[in-house]
Parts: C-alpha cells; structure tokens; sequence
C-alpha cells in the first residue's frame, strides 16, 4: 500500500514519523485465544516499570503529553496504562484490538488499527484544518482540531490523533486484514516506533499463526518526497 506524507506535514511536524504494519488472513473474533500469557507479561512489565505517577516522565509519554496539551487534552494511553497499574487486565471485545492495545500500553506509542479491505487507495499523512468535520469510531460527527495530525485514503479522513479512528475503517469482528498505524507528531525515535510494531507483529503471529504479517515501516518527515506528493 502507498503511503506517504504531504509537505505540510512535513513542515507542521519536521521530526514527525508514521509506522505501519499490515496483517492478512487474521480472522477477528470476539476474544483472543493464545494471548493471555503474554498480556500477563505485559501487565507485570508495566507495574514493575511504573507507578501512577512515574509514567509522565517517560520520554514516549512526554513526547505525546506535549502534543495533546497543544491541542486541549491529554493523553489516553497514559491513562489506560494507569488503569492497568491500578489492577485492570488487558482485555477487549475484539482479538485485533487486543493485540494492538497490548503493544500499545507496553510501549506507549499510539497506535490505530484499521480494516485494510475498507481502505481506499494510498493513504496520506496529513495536517487536519480548521474546516474539517470526520465521522469518530462511535458514529459521531466531530469537528478536528487544526493542524493535527490525521491520515487520508481516497474517500477521506480515516484518524487523526487527538480523536482516533473513523467509523467507515474501523476494525469489526468480520475483520479478517489489517492496518495498524503508529502515529508520533513529535520526538519519538524510528527505531522505538520499529520495535513497537515488531511487537506488535509478534503477538498478531502467536494469535493467528497462519496470517502473513508484511515487515514493519516507518516514513519519517525527513524522507524524500514521493514525486507527484500532495
């Protein structure tokens, strides 16, 4: 799949990066069945790692903590990490959003996931307006917040990071491929955002053994433009 970012990213987010991983023949289902081991794991890795209070102070979590403050609110993941401090398990009603949201809490990146067969041409990684209105994952209208960061396919806008995910690609349990995206505005290193998603891609491959799992990549505001960019 094409991806690459506009030139206003580029300007709005000069250190800003996209990662993605693309999952196929990983049929969803309302519970996964081989990941409770490692969720455990990664519970324990954050208690160890953390208290309430000492999670702000991770440079991942700084990092988003700056980025949601510029645009009036915080950042959630740091808040579901703390419920997992507080004794909350790792769970959801989804498999593939299991898996993300494991990686996600151990590693702190944000991370969106997406149904790939919903996805319409290359995706654009953008700099939302003060004009623009998407439809949230709950079915609601919302107006973005101008100049966060947001990603586009052909049809419109599929997330952006104040408000998260579209309805329209959103992951359901007919889901059966998958796109998940990292999203770092701001001083988040290549290299922790490619760890993040080789975790990632390992817990889809414990869940679902049979799924072809495409090698992580990441696209960085200092790569060269792909000619004909918007």
């Amino acid at each position: 799949m094409l991806i690459d970012l506009t030139p206003a990213f580029r300007r709005e987010y000069p250190d800003g990066l996209f990662g993605a991983l693309i999952v196929r023949a990983c049929p969803n289902r309302a519970r996964g069945v081989a990941l409770d081991a490692l969720k455990r794991a990664v519970e324990a890795r954050l208690r160890e790692r953390f208290t309430l209070e000492s999670i702000e102070a991770d440079p991942v979590a700084r990092a988003y903590a700056a980025h949601f403050r510029r645009h009036g609110t915080r950042y959630p993941v740091v808040h579901q990490a703390r419920t997992i401090l507080q004794g909350r398990s790792i769970e959801s009603p989804s498999a593939l959003v299991e898996a993300m949201f494991t990686a996600e809490v151990d590693s702190l990146i944000l991370t969106s996931g997406h149904d790939l067969d919903a996805l319409q041409g290359p995706l654009w990684v953008d700099v939302a307006r003060d004009d623009e209105v998407y439809t949230k994952i709950n079915g609601k209208p919302q107006a973005l917040r101008a100049g966060d960061m947001v990603v586009r396919d052909s049809a419109g806008m599929i997330a952006c990071v104040v408000y998260g995910p579209d309805q329209r690609t959103r992951l359901r349990l007919e889901s059966d491929a998958a796109l998940f995206g990292a999203w770092c505005p701001v001083d988040v290193a290549p290299a922790v955002v490619d760890a993040h998603l080789g975790a990632l891609a390992r817990l889809l491959r414990v869940e679902w053994p049979e799924a072809t799992v495409d090698p992580p990549r990441c696209w960085t505001a200092a790569d060269e433009e792909t000619p004909g960019g918007r």
